[in-house]
């Protein structure tokens, strides 16, 4: 029987990808669940699951083309050699607004680890989710999901890996926490794309990823329709530094806190007693939306672009919690292995430009529908007065902007007084 799949709905206001891999070839058999085609979108680089066991007939797209929900990628064809299939095809679970959801998301039965029966229903869970589960040799159908209704996640996976029935969130990885979250760019690395010339001589041409178009876009709208004032500021982070490495010193090198951490606690302290900062601002009513929810997106630098994963419930979570989800998400940004759900839903975004280099002071640009962002540069030694006397102290850098139809100068001084007293009392952001 012949079947075709489209492309599904990759989340909330993706409508389009481009293909940068395909995994089967043309005639190849094919298991349901097993990755078909990497396609990436302005928000991540999605491994795409087959929705049926069969043989693929014929592609419909190319790679590096780009394609848009609904567009028909693949053919399939049921595969004369093959034992009759014990699971019927995936179909793509609708969510709440109507719209339908990848059908890697739905449940359905799967066969059970020796083949001999059905195991149950199938867990819910991510393609990077059951990509990271067959790398560490983890039977999805034995692991708790800890997600919105039993959703397996990556913590519950390693969890499962490392002998524990689920992952804490607060549990050490073993890459270094304390890795910058953006790493430079060498200037002089070789260019990749199609030799060309113009009226001058020669050039090299390369196709505009799906993250730089989205990241353009973005920009280019923000900038033109948001009236953006940048605010800059200092924090004297001397006993903050003084206490994050008085911490450091008992602990090894995967639990070591760095200094964005403490910077995010002090801004989700901030977000909750300034809703304003945390609203945005629905034109189609001329409504502000307070959100309640506080996700705070970090800007990474990856081979990619520029790309904004995002800490959910960051109000929730203490600094060694937030150092190492933070270190979790540079680490899958920069793998290209995060999901979508790991870049959407922010209301916030702090750019650690100080990571990149001397950068002092910027004017960072606001991602709508959010109405603030918050550009920390690099901290540095330099002449302070103190009780009246000059002293060397470590000073941290701080551009904040915000969008002026929404905050007013009083509330974002209000919203910046508080977080640089927070940096530099560093008590506070133990309660």
């Amino acid at each position: 029987m012949k079947r075709e799949f489209k492309l599904p709905d990759l989340g909330e206001g993706v409508q389009e990808g481009q293909v940068l891999r395909l995994l089967v070839a043309a005639g190849e058999h094919v298991d349901e669940d097993q990755l078909i085609m990497e396609v990436e979108t302005d928000k991540a680089a999605v491994e795409i699951p087959s929705p049926y066991t069969g043989v693929i007939t014929e592609w419909h797209v190319n790679e590096q083309q780009v394609v848009n929900v609904g567009d028909l990628m693949v053919t399939y064809a049921d595969d004369p050699d093959a034992p009759a299939a014990k699971v019927a095809p995936r179909r793509a679970a609708a969510s709440g607004d109507g719209r339908a959801r990848p059908a890697a998301t739905a449940v359905a039965t799967a066969p059970a680890s020796d083949g001999s029966a059905p195991a149950g229903p199938r867990r819910p869970a991510s393609p990077a989710v059951r990509k990271l589960a067959r790398q560490l040799g983890v039977d999805l159908q034995q692991v708790t999901g800890s997600g919105p209704g039993g959703r397996v996640v990556r913590a519950d996976v390693e969890g499962f890996a490392s002998g524990a029935a689920t992952a804490p969130v607060s549990a050490p990885v073993s890459a270094s926490v304390s890795t910058p979250v953006s790493a430079p760019v060498s200037a002089s690395a070789p260019l990749a794309g199609r030799p060309d010339t113009d009226a001058h001589g020669p050039v090299v041409r390369e196709t505009i990823t799906q993250t730089r178009k989205a990241i353009a876009g973005i920009m280019a709208r923000a900038w033109a329709t948001i009236p953006h004032v940048t605010d800059s500021n200092d924090a004297d982070v001397t006993d903050l530094d003084r206490l994050r490495h008085g911490y450091n010193e008992s602990m090894p090198p995967e639990r070591r806190l760095g200094m964005l951490a403490f910077v995010i606690r002090a801004v989700a302290r901030g977000l909750q007693a300034h809703p304003i900062v945390n609203a945005s601002l629905d034109e189609s009513t001329g409504e502000i939306v307070y959100k309640r929810y506080f996700n705070i997106a970090i800007g990474v630098q990856t081979e990619r672009g520029l790309v904004a994963p995002v800490l959910h419930g960051a109000d929730t979570l203490t600094i060694p919690e937030i150092n190492t989800r933070l270190g979790e998400m540079v680490e899958r940004a920069r793998r290209g292995t995060f999901s979508l759900e790991d870049a959407q839903g922010a209301t916030y975004t702090i750019s650690n430009a100080g990571a990149m280099g001397p950068t002092r002071y910027s004017t960072p640009i606001i991602t709508p529908p959010q109405v603030a962002v918050l550009a920390v540069g690099r901290s540095r030694l330099q002449p302070w007065i103190v009780d009246g006397r000059p002293e060397t102290r470590l000073v941290m850098p701080l551009s904040h902007s915000m969008d002026h139809r929404v905050i007013d100068g009083a509330n974002e001084m209000a919203f910046m007084a508080q977080l640089i007293g927070d940096l530099e009392n560093p008590g506070r952001l133990m309660l």
